[in-house]
């Protein structure tokens, strides 16, 4: 809308009004006649309420002068008298182009009123406006314009909107102290923005308390945990646990280590727990080293009181590297049962016992040297169930299977094999490493062709230390004779421990193919046979014994 309050459409066009700002009737404004339209008669028209030019209207205390015409328009309706001595010069052809004379002060001549005309075009308004027009207009604009659209707001001026860098378009711009737009077009996108910016504060707040809501639960979460972790009691199990586990107590271990050994078996849930729990028992340094099967997932608080209590009834200690025929005669002497019940039954009931397929049906090499609880009533086939259970979980700790292929053997039963070799033919732990590595290099080097040559492998066969030069040289001991067999034998020799195991999957980096043992705390090791040779020769001195220098043995 203009200042004249019409738009830019087809409408009439009305004149400004005098002194209101409005243009003239010669500002020669674009889209408007540069000459004043028919009718029209300098200010006094706007007292023509009709706007005709027909209804000659005096100006206060000025009377209207006699002949005077317009310029350049013929006087309408009746004509005046000329005014006696002011002629007026007429020129031919043309209409007079005078302008107005000072009006002079005369007494008003009265005038009969002249009867008033129809208007032939639109009926304005006292204030000038065609309101019917206007509001034809109007309807005619909210028409053309659906709701959605709206239309480009007029300023004193415009600019385009710019994107910003996100791709939002940036707001019109209204430059300082523009004016406003009144019309409804302008109050429907006023209000518009108003409903927009709302629905944007909204989100924005809603957001920013989400973020800050999620926050302060990740920091409560984490001031939790971090709480708990630092002050908080240790984790611990409830109850008396179900199932069961083998677990190892070793020798010299007090209450950290023994929760270590706990928890990693999944008998309780920390260590700190089971600590706690061993310094609240005052019988709790009395737990001794061995082996005990108890139940997963137990209370720290229980844990110890069972440990506490298998500490007071019996208890059977196994060595390491005893056979089981030597074995099963202590199991019957704690048991209190008749000589060979133990044996009769390992053989009987061997199928229960929870051996391992590869094993064969062999027991030998699954009693686990450790110290086993002894209770009234226990079975033969209660305690060789223990023990049996606590080797196969010690061999699955000792990485047995994963191990094997790193010094050239086919499984973990292989493993075990020379283990329970190595238990039997060393004297001293401190040199299981080396004698490890003079297996392997028998096993895998020409030297000895692959074969062992050990005298404690036939001896295990023939169940005897002694053995004549025929049966060392005959195959009577169904593949543990090692002077003529290639490889390991097919079984376990003896029951080896932690550390006969651990050696043979880390053997000491050498090349010695023989070793002697000199005294149980010396042994000797050589790469070549002329030097074992003399070492034998010492040994079989210090023995009293005689000397083969061929065979490099005692007589």
């Amino acid at each position: 809308m203009t200042d004249q309050g019409r738009g830019y459409g087809t409408e009439p066009w009305s004149q400004g009004q005098p002194q209101q700002g409005g243009p003239g009737p010669h500002t020669g404004s674009v889209g408007y006649p540069q000459q004043p339209p028919p009718g029209w008669r300098g200010p006094q028209a706007s007292q023509d309420p009709y706007g005709t030019g027909q209804y000659p209207v005096q100006q206060p205390g000025y009377p209207q002068q006699p002949g005077y015409q317009q310029p350049g328009y013929p006087q309408q309706g009746y004509p005046q008298p000329q005014q006696p001595g002011y002629p007026q010069p007429q020129q031919p052809g043309y209409p007079q182009q005078g302008y107005p004379q000072q009006p002079q002060p005369q007494p008003q001549q009265p005038r009969q009123p002249q009867p008033q005309q129809p208007a032939p075009g639109p009926v304005l308004g006292p204030d000038g406006i065609d309101w019917e027009a206007e509001a034809a207009a109007l309807e005619a604009e909210q028409q053309s314009y659906p709701e959605p659209a709206e239309e480009a707001p007029v300023y004193q001026e415009q600019r385009q909107p710019a994107p910003h860098e996100d791709g939002d378009a940036e707001e019109e711009y209204q430059p300082f102290l523009a004016a406003e737009d009144d019309s409804r077009s302008g109050e429907r996108r006023r209000k518009q923005q108003g409903r927009s910016e709302r629905k944007r504060s909204s989100g924005a707040c809603l957001g920013i308390s989400l973020l800050i809501l999620a926050m302060l639960g990740g920091i409560g979460y984490f001031g939790y945990g971090e709480y708990q972790k630092h002050f908080g009691p240790p984790a611990d199990y409830t109850g008396a646990g179900t199932g069961s586990v083998s677990v190892i107590v070793k020798d010299g271990d007090v209450g950290t280590n023994i929760g270590q050994t706990l928890k990693a078996d999944g008998v309780v849930a920390s260590v700190q727990a089971f600590v706690n729990a061993y310094n609240d028992n005052s019988k709790a340094q009395g737990i001794q080293p061995g082996a005990y099967t108890m139940p997963l997932k137990m209370s720290a608080a229980n844990a110890v009181d069972y440990l506490v209590k298998a500490n007071g009834g019996d208890a059977l200690i196994i060595p390491e590297g005893m056979q089981a025929a030597k074995i099963y005669p202590l199991i019957d002497t704690k048991l209190g049962l008749a000589k060979g019940a133990t044996a009769a039954a390992a053989k009987a009931d061997v199928a229960k016992l929870g051996l391992p397929a590869f094993a064969h049906g062999n027991i030998e090499g699954f009693l686990w040297p450790a110290r086993y609880s002894v209770s009234k009533g226990m079975k033969p086939d209660d305690m060789l169930k223990q023990m049996v259970a606590t080797a196969t979980a010690k061999f699955d700790a000792l990485g047995m299977n994963s191990g094997a292929s790193a010094v050239k053997l086919s499984s973990g039963y292989q493993v075990l094999i020379e283990a329970s070799i190595l238990q039997a033919e060393g004297n001293n732990q401190k040199d299981f490493g080396k004698i490890a590595r003079v297996l392997y290099n028998r096993l895998n080097t020409q030297d000895t062709q692959g074969k062992l040559q050990l005298d404690t492998t036939l001896q295990y066969a023939l169940k005897s230390t002694h053995f004549t030069n025929a049966q060392k040289d005959g195959d009577s001991a169904g593949g543990y004779n090692t002077y003529i067999n290639k490889g390991l034998p097919p079984g376990p020799i003896s029951n080896p421990g932690d550390a006969a195991v651990q050696a043979v999957l880390n053997p000491t980096p050498g090349n010695w193919a023989y070793f002697i043992a000199m005294t149980p705390s010396n042994t000797q090791f050589t790469e070549t046979f002329d030097q074992f040779k003399g070492y034998v020769k010492q040994y079989c001195t210090a023995h009293h014994q005689g000397f083969d220098p061929v065979a490099g043995a005692c007589t």
